[in-house]
């Protein structure tokens, strides 16, 4: 079922305007599924209107789900040559993912992975091409997936359109550069709370990952050429043996086994060594079972920077201005050494940070 699309035509103006800067005669790709379509279909629209030429490619839920049984899963995970070469030819691409319906899709194991196979190659390839692309986080905010997180679809899918809508994309984009440049050459950070929160955590060096909502030229020189709307983050793989000290939430967390909150985390020599929970706890064990070695190593640090965002939003709850998200697990995502596939985050809001005992952060604004 389709949302109602509230605010699409804002978000369109924001995602072809201010985010990707797409000019007339520009070629333009708009990726939907059938919940995210009313705000696919603004984009059509915006994209005729600032004089761009769109194509709207769309995957139908109740026919994804039929292919499911009647074709090979090799071939799901397949991309004809006929997308390829329209990705070759397009400037700019708006991508809502799907299905709508992840838990079933998680479900399907091995199946699942299989199906989306074309990934790296497809990275690859927009990045070969300078494309400038955005991913929706409203193509996450299905009536499934809310009743998954316990939230209410109408009010999440409210929030992720306001914080695109309302983002200062111009000053996000400037602290984030400033952050960025920071963390990578500071050497240890310092993170207190007043909900009992201190952890220390070393840097090493490592090229912080910036997704400031905003792609142009200077980005694709720089080699990034995607980047998420809402936006708002600055992360860094971290020293994956130095974490030390406790990490309070007092946000919840949407890791892939579900929502968890009221985590309790604490560290000796960079592995997490005890935890608790006041929501989620079970799952979490669940997850951890017949985990490889390297599962509980601290993996990254992330602030956010987007005022726009309310606390605890789902998907984007470490992008909140001022909220400090600490990890463990697999880091090669953001320079680090740990390929480990386990991957979970803790979020304290309103932190304090100091960057080599120089304040960085403090109760969540950023100095």
């Amino acid at each position: 079922m389709a949302t109602d699309g509230s605010g699409a035509e804002a978000l369109a103006r924001v995602f072809l305007g201010p985010a990707l800067g797409v000019k007339r005669g520009e070629n333009v790709i708009i990726e939907s599924w059938t919940h995210t379509l009313p705000y696919a279909t603004a984009c059509v629209a915006e994209a005729r209107r600032r004089g761009a030429r769109p194509i709207l490619l769309y995957e139908d839920e109740g026919a994804y789900w039929k292919s499911w049984e009647v074709a090979s899963k090799r071939e799901l995970g397949t991309v004809g040559a006929h997308e390829w070469a329209a990705l070759a030819k397009t400037q700019a691409y708006v991508f809502f993912p799907g299905p709508a319906d992840r838990a079933r899709w998680r479900a399907q194991g091995r199946d699942a992975r299989q199906s989306v196979a074309y990934n790296r190659e497809w990275y690859r390839r927009a990045k070969a091409a300078h494309l400038r692309g955005l991913r929706s986080l409203l193509g996450y905010a299905s009536n499934e997936v809310a009743a998954e997180y316990r939230v209410d679809p109408s009010v999440w899918r409210e929030q992720l359109v306001r914080a695109s809508v309302q983002a200062d994309l111009p000053g996000i984009k400037r602290d984030a550069a400033r952050l960025g440049a920071r963390l990578q050459k500071g050497k240890e950070l310092h993170l207190t709370a007043a909900n009992g929160t201190d952890l220390k955590l070393s840097l090493r060096g490592r090229r912080p990952v910036v997704d400031d909502g905003v792609v142009d030229g200077t980005d694709l020189r720089a080699g990034f050429n995607m980047t998420a709307a809402p936006p708002g983050y600055v992360a860094v793989a971290i020293d994956e043996k130095s974490a030390a000290g406790l990490v309070v939430a007092n946000r919840p967390s949407f890791p892939r086994m579900g929502r968890i909150e009221g985590g309790q985390w604490e560290f000796d020599r960079g592995q997490m060594v005890s935890c608790s929970f006041t929501d989620g706890g079970t799952a979490f064990e669940q997850a951890t079972q017949d985990v490889s070695p390297g599962w509980n190593r601290g993996g990254f640090v992330s602030l956010g920077l987007n005022s726009a965002l309310d606390p605890g939003v789902p998907r984007l709850e470490d992008a909140e201005a001022g909220a400090v998200a600490v990890s463990i697990g697999g880091n090669t995502e953001y320079g680090g050494k740990n390929a480990n596939p386990f991957l979970a985050w803790l979020v304290v809001g309103e932190a304090t940070v100091a960057l080599d005992g120089k304040p960085l952060l403090d109760r969540g604004k950023l100095l």
